[in-house]
């Protein structure tokens, strides 16, 4: 057998519990994370990246990560990303996705909205920066929720997360024309600089109108 410098064994140990450490610090200020969380959003939007803060990450996914990029208005650009489950033969939503509780819109991480420029969601002004969207499903109407915390895994929708909501408004659901497999979020340009981001699974339509906020 071979042999070892007497206190390698003790300082093999401390270089790796260093960086344990390392990663369990740098996971907290948000590298690693879903984008880059402390870069302007002027300079990068971020990439659609999964959360290894959470454990669930280092298993195997049945929802991938998926994302849309869209522009508005003269120089805006926003990124959407979020987890795509699908039916599978299940009902959805009454199902599934409860009615009348919060959703995290999607799979695994919570979807995620990064922009670069001011805009108003729903009627909720929006400053640039990065939001989680989260949604109350319901028959005939569904309430959308913006969050500045993005840090976070999932359905989670502690105190802290709460408390740094900026606004809730309702939006109507509607019908597709065809069926949906896999849950979607698309933009729909709608003239005038706006556009509609459309979420589609099964058989249910929401349209939530997104326009550039004021100079």
């Amino acid at each position: 057998m071979g042999s070892h410098p007497v206190g390698a064994g003790p300082v093999k140990n401390r270089i790796v519990a260093g960086l344990v450490a390392g990663a369990v610090v740098l996971g907290a200020v948000g590298f690693g994370v879903t984008g880059v969380a402390y870069l302007p959003v002027s300079i990068a939007l971020g990439p659609c990246l999964m959360d290894w803060t959470s454990p669930s990450s280092y298993k195997p996914r049945a929802s991938p990560l998926e994302s849309t990029t869209f522009s508005i208005g003269s120089s805006g650009t926003v990124r959407v990303c979020y987890g795509g489950p699908s039916a599978r033969d299940r009902a959805v939503f009454g199902g599934i996705v409860a009615y009348d509780r919060p959703w995290r819109t999607g799979a695994n991480e919570p979807t995620r909205i990064y922009t670069n420029t001011d805009l108003i969601i729903a009627g909720i002004p929006v400053p640039a920066g990065r939001y989680a969207l989260y949604t109350v499903p319901g028959p005939e109407e569904w309430e959308i929720r913006l969050t500045r915390s993005i840090l976070h895994w999932g359905n989670d929708l502690s105190r802290s997360v709460e408390e740094r909501e900026i606004g809730r408004a309702a939006v109507p659901s509607d019908s597709t024309d065809t069926y949906v497999e896999t849950f979607t979020i698309r933009p729909e340009e709608t003239g005038g600089g706006k556009v509609t981001l459309v979420l589609e699974w099964e058989s249910t339509k929401v349209p939530i109108p997104i326009m550039q906020g004021p100079d």
